[in-house]
């Protein structure tokens, strides 16, 4: 006889923690992902130095714009799924199984990626702040991995506590880019009655390498699609998930703009290009010595170790609930799919996470490679790469589902939205492509074989897929289950 008592403790899915999370903490999720002040320290200077120069403001607002029109059909789809694999949800929905499982395999390698990237920024930062203060010369990999084992254990305590945290880190961020924008208007080298406009201007935005700047002003607004892998935590859903995703893009899209405008018009337009290209990563900090004083950089310095944590957090939480989602269906390890009991926390889920990103700190950290050039610029570049590839398919999805549900039939919505922002998408996966020199920092066939694993990451999801339909019938099934899908009983066992 077999007991048909529930393994005790986590050993079972208890569901995601429900009712537990309203439009400010999925907010601060999604800004903590984007990470305002790395933006404006690490990608500010490189959109004004290599890309369209004073137009900056400008290639934000553009990007604001294509990924406000791309959130209109993706929150209108958010009504109708509630599953924490967002992009694995709805494309399976639109484009098949197959399709469905290469984008859950592409959002994880992307989303993985990205935050082992961070981990590399984050273990440079802390150094550089720490070291000197501490006299000891501690390398950066042992605070990546302190990093690493607090921002696991936020996973496992659920993500209210973290959107607790998150809520803080990213007060203190706004709140510095918002003082640097003020002081912007009175300490500056030229007065707020010759501040111009030409930052707006069509012809000044479209100028220089524009690739490169829309490339980049993309990538800032990176997270805001995670807002509908919280669906299954949030209270009413149905509202909750479009307020907080358009809120986090309007924040971000005014607060990148008008913050970039003021500091290059205080700095000087013609003055500003000069400085950024002369400074690079140090832009920002001699930027805020000047235009606020008091060595008030170490501030700076402080908050960028913080916020690098904050968007860590983030992507972590996005990761775990991809591996459970998978897991849950038993279409992965199964145990991705446990939860607490109590907090109701992907916890496996949350520790295969960790693990995976740790070897790869492990790899760069024994093969001595420097944690900002390498580790920090090509798996966020690659990681990049991937989540406009997830959104441009989501895109095609999204189209594609109300077309064939009929569940919503407002044009604007599931049709004219959804078919503008593929076209955008488009435009910004073409440019990404084009500028893999300044993305990764490498070039040739380097970067032909990195990107190249953007593409695999899809292919091997597919294939799985293709494996799961031929040799696990009762599996595949599942796979088309990705609605609302919290309580789905698991799949039948196959007959040998």
């Amino acid at each position: 006889m077999h007991s048909t008592e529930p393994p005790p403790g986590g050993r079972r899915n208890h569901g995601l923690k429900q009712d537990t999370l309203g439009v400010p903490s999925i907010f601060f999720y999604i800004i903590a992902a984007a990470s305002p002040l790395t933006v404006v320290v690490a990608l500010y200077p490189i959109i004004i130095g290599a890309g369209n120069g004073i137009g900056m403001p400008g290639a934000f607002v553009i990007a604001a714009v294509v990924l406000m029109i791309f959130a209109v059909g993706y929150v209108a789809m958010s009504r109708h799924v509630t599953n924490a694999g967002a992009f694995y949800a709805y494309v399976t929905l639109g484009l098949g199984r197959i399709t469905g499982l290469g984008s859950a395999s592409l959002a994880i390698f992307a989303y993985n990626a990205i935050q082992a990237g961070l981990y590399g920024g984050f273990g440079y930062y802390a150094a550089e702040l720490l070291n000197p203060v501490v006299g000891v010369d501690v390398p950066w990999w042992v605070y990546a991995f302190v990093g690493l084992l607090a921002c696991l254990c936020l996973g496992v305590q659920g993500v209210h506590s973290g959107a607790r945290v998150l809520g803080v880190f990213m007060t203190l961020e706004v709140t510095m880019i918002t003082v640097l924008s003020l002081f912007s208007l009175f300490g500056g080298n030229v007065p707020v009655s010759d501040f111009s406009f030409a930052p707006f201007n069509p012809s000044v935005v479209l100028g220089g390498a524009l690739g490169v700047a829309l490339m980049f002003a993309h990538a800032s607004f990176i997270g805001f699609e995670g807002s509908a892998i919280y669906g299954e935590e949030a209270r009413h859903p149905a509202k909750t998930i479009p307020r907080a995703t358009y809120l986090s893009i309007a924040f971000m899209g005014t607060l990148y703009a008008v913050s970039g405008w003021l500091i290059m018009n205080a700095l000087g337009l013609d003055r500003v290009v000069a400085m950024a290209t002369e400074t690079g990563g140090n832009f920002i900090f001699a930027a805020s010595d000047t235009l606020i004083g008091h060595n008030i950089s170490l501030l700076f310095q402080t908050l960028i170790v913080t916020a690098t944590f904050a968007a860590i957090v983030t992507f972590h939480n996005n990761v775990s609930r991809y591996l459970f989602s998978l897991g849950r269906q038993t279409l992965l390890w199964k145990p991705l799919g446990w939860t607490l009991p109590h907090r109701q926390t992907p916890w496996v889920a949350s520790i295969v996470q960790s693990v995976t990103v740790g070897i790869v700190i492990a790899a760069f950290a024994v093969a001595g490679l420097d944690p900002f050039a390498t580790l920090f610029t090509w798996a966020t570049g690659i990681g990049t790469i991937g989540v406009i590839f997830s959104q441009l398919v989501a895109g095609v999805a999204i189209f594609v589902f109300f077309r064939r549900s009929h569940v919503d039939k407002r044009r604007w919505n599931t049709v004219i939205a959804p078919i503008l922002a593929v076209i955008g998408l488009s435009g910004f996966f073409i440019l990404t492509l084009d500028s893999l020199d300044v993305l990764l920092g490498v070039e040739g066939v380097t970067a032909v074989v990195m990107v190249s694993l953007v593409f695999l990451a899809l292919l091997a999801g597919m294939a799985y897929g293709v494996y799961l339909r031929f040799f696990v019938p009762g599996k595949y099934a599942v796979v088309g289950r990705a609605l609302n899908e919290r309580d789905l009983p698991e799949p039948a066992p196959e007959a040998t």
